[in-house]
């Protein structure tokens, strides 16, 4: 008796790491121990890291938002300007981490929901997808190298001030830390200086990936909902191509053959429309965060470049380049997920729908009411859109020229 046994198929959920999706973004948020995926199978050590990050976070945010108070109150700007600049990327960063942590399962389900899109896509969108994925990589290295190059700046800048300070016979020597920041000790004691400026350098790891991490992950989900609209689009175009041009009303083989595919597209579309509505869900917090942020912290680095002297200039270029970049990209990818879904409207009015039946007319009209208004991932009070850039852009360069005009 010959006996058949049936092949044994991985029965475990694909991941976005199996897939090679969101790999660089993955590698940022494990620095500071938290990846949606791995929430429920998270070690204790990790959850300690976690911990660790945030409470460092709150530490060198309120030393240098004391600073900051005193600076302002012994009449001095520019340390006030200077003392707050990483103050309010700390600030920025502990708040969107906090929400990202306890967002983690909405994230997580969409995530999930973005590979199983992808895994289950016809093979002629294989190459625009890793296109997507290539694209998507290079956005959040150039962000991450960004943030990097600020910190490496930040930590540098103090040594190079003392050597030349050195060199100039300054004696005693004045010892500079990374961050403007108040101590309950001295700092020029040589140990807790050595102390505390390998604490504050720590500082800018989780800052780092608290602003790039987040901010990289939905700028990459909304490629790869961009890259499903396209999909859709495809679809259409390669099934308006199959019907038979010569003829005036289709046969009913061809019809029936029609209205499945059709039925087919439909449902797809639906399903990317509803993973578009918990992306917005997932990320509303962070999203909204941003905005609130980004003005004031394009206006107070601005104002800080103007302001330092010498080689403190340097520091706030990439800075400036960063935020600027978060923004963009949060702005960037709402706007594509839109026009997207809203160019789906002008495909299926193209397909020669008025050739077939009631039913086959009727899922065409579908899809162009679905499509009349478009998908976003739009919050309360903010249109996440290139003219929101536009608009908080314009806004930070209003205040800074209202700020110069006091100084």
């Amino acid at each position: 008796m010959i006996i058949t046994v049936a092949p044994v198929t991985d029965a475990r959920p694909q991941t976005p790491e199996d897939c090679g999706m969101f790999k660089f973004q993955r590698k940022i948020l494990l620095i500071f121990g938290c990846w949606p995926p791995d929430r429920l199978t998270r070690r204790w050590y990790v959850k300690v890291l976690i911990a660790v990050n945030l409470i460092t976070l709150a530490i060198c945010m309120v030393g240098e938002f004391r600073y900051c108070l005193y600076a302002y109150q012994n009449g001095s700007l520019i340390e006030t300007i200077e003392s707050i600049c990483p103050s309010v990327a700390r600030f920025s960063g502990l708040l969107r981490m906090c929400w990202f942590l306890r967002n983690e399962h909405k994230i997580k389900s969409a995530l999930n929901s973005v590979v199983h899109l992808i895994k289950n896509e016809h093979p002629r969108e294989t190459g625009y997808t890793n296109r997507i994925t290539a694209r998507d990589q290079t956005i959040t290295k150039v962000l991450f190298h960004s943030s990097f190059t600020t910190a490496i700046l930040y930590g540098i800048i103090p040594y190079v001030m003392m050597a030349y300070n050195w060199f100039q016979g300054q004696y005693p020597l004045v010892k500079l830390l990374p961050f403007k920041v108040v101590l309950p000790f001295d700092s020029q004691d040589p140990t807790l200086f050595v102390l505390t400026t390998i604490f504050l350098n720590y500082a800018s790891v989780p800052t780092i990936t608290a602003m790039t991490s987040t901010d990289a992950l939905f700028s990459g989900v909304c490629l790869y909902m961009d890259g499903q609209f396209q999909a859709i689009r495809l679809e259409l175009e390669a099934l308006a191509e199959t019907v038979d041009k010569n003829a005036l009303k289709s046969s009913a083989a061809e019809t029936h053959r029609i209205n499945l595919e059709l039925r087919r597209i439909n449902k797809r579309h639906q399903t990317i429309i509803n993973v578009v509505s918990e992306v917005r869900h997932a990320f509303t917090p962070t999203i909204l965060i941003v905005h609130v942020c980004a003005a004031f912290m394009i206006c107070i680095i601005s104002m800080a470049m103007f302001l330092a002297e010498g080689i403190n200039k340097l520091t706030y270029m990439p800075y400036t380049f960063t935020v600027l970049m978060l923004l963009f990209m949060y702005s960037y990818g709402g706007t594509i997920v839109r026009e997207s879904s809203e160019a789906i409207q002008t495909v299926a009015y193209g397909f020669p729908w008025y050739r077939f039946d009631r039913n086959t007319r009727h899922l065409v009209q579908m899809m162009m009411v679905r499509a009349k208004y478009g998908c976003n991932v739009d919050v309360p009070f903010f249109q996440t859109s290139m003219a929101t850039f536009s608009v908080i852009v314009r806004s930070a360069m209003s205040y800074i020229t209202l700020m110069k005009s006091f100084l």
